[in-house]
């Protein structure tokens, strides 16, 4: 669903979101390069900047779009209320789901193939 947000990937760069999204940038990278011992630019090199950008740099955008400024400002509702007649329906509920959704990290059990699996949330229990 990537192509669906190449417009607000685009308005990612006006003033005044730009900033904010490079603190929360910041806050997904830096810890694990000072863990490391390893610059932004080194762990892009280890990784590859296809799989840097679809991991790292995808879920510092993701936790951002899910994010409101002290004044209530979100990304996707400036976006949507402002250029949203160009995007389709999908791409407009794709975004609004975005927009309300949760980070977390799951541990994956008892797969049974084709049927289920168990998710444990590690983050909020």
């Amino acid at each position: 669903m990537t192509n669906a947000l190449q417009g607000l990937m685009k308005w990612l760069t006006r003033a005044e979101w730009r900033d904010w999204f490079a603190e929360i940038y910041d806050h997904h990278l830096l810890p694990a390069c000072q863990q490391t011992g390893l610059d932004a630019e080194e762990v892009v090199a280890i990784l590859g900047e296809n799989w840097f950008m679809t991991t790292v740099w995808g879920c510092a955008f993701e936790d951002f779009l899910t994010r409101e400024g002290a004044d209530g400002q979100n990304i996707i509702d400036d976006y949507l209320r402002r250029r949203g007649w160009k995007e389709s329906a999908s791409a407009r509920a794709y975004m609004s789901g975005l927009r309300t959704s949760v980070m977390s990290l799951y541990e994956v059990s008892d797969i049974i193939r084709d049927t289920s699996f168990r998710a444990r949330d590690l983050v909020r229990g």
